[in-house]
């Protein structure tokens, strides 16, 4: 399945973000009821502090979980140092049907390729910025607006405020990433808030494979409840 896919059904969708880029991870996102999964290169995780190997070492690992798994399967390509065109029109060939990148670190030849397009706004984003995301092709925000010091803190009401303020002003679906240890208790909330669906991390998964497994499979059975 692709991520066009899933945005044109009417389900909220769980994305996984791996801890690691392995099949192994894939599979544990994927059976325990993730609807995508997102790799990472060329970055070092704010959150685990792992970095993250080049396009051409994952390349082998994307083609397997395609094979294996034939999931919907998206990338960060980068941060500071970016995927170049060449390795995009790869990651698509390989099977990956969409990226997720920060604005301040996409280059515009990524606003060319046909995988889908989340674009996340940070933590220095400001409203003005909002709407122009449509006019850039994305088909996704990733509201990713946490400053890194907050990483880890409980979920505020001004949270809620500043991301219903980004929802209300776009029809573009919207993804929150969990830069905050959200609870499941506070899963109906933001879905109510009018977010499409979750990206789970580190913070909520931990990073080795029995809580990773653990907490993909409890925040799915409430976000499809």
């Amino acid at each position: 399945m692709k991520f066009s896919d899933l945005l044109n059904s009417k389900e909220s969708i769980l994305v996984a973000s791996l801890p690691e880029n392995s099949v192994e991870y894939a599979k544990a996102a994927i059976e325990n009821g993730a609807d995508a999964i997102k790799l990472h290169v060329n970055l070092k995780h704010r959150v685990t502090g792992k970095v993250h190997e080049t396009w051409t070492k994952v390349r082998e690992v994307a083609k397997a979980i395609k094979s294996e798994l034939d999931c919907c399967t998206g990338i960060v390509p980068g941060a500071e140092t970016m995927a170049g065109s060449d390795e995009i029109e790869d990651m698509e060939a390989c099977g990956l049907s969409f990226f997720d990148v920060y604005i301040d670190y996409c280059p515009v030849y990524l606003l060319k390729s046909s995988m889908s397009k989340m674009l996340a706004l940070n933590y220095t984003y400001t409203p003005s910025m909002v709407k122009g995301l449509a006019k850039l092709n994305a088909d996704a925000i990733e509201i990713s607006i946490i400053d890194p010091s907050d990483y880890g803190s409980s979920l505020s009401a001004m949270d809620l405020l500043r991301y219903s303020e980004i929802i209300e002003q776009t029809d573009l679906p919207c993804f929150l990433p969990t830069q905050k240890k959200i609870s499941n208790s506070e899963i109906k909330t933001l879905v109510d808030l009018g977010f499409r669906g979750l990206i789970i991390g580190p913070i909520v998964t931990g990073s080795d494979l029995i809580s990773f497994s653990k907490a993909v499979r409890s925040f799915s059975e409430v976000l499809k409840s």
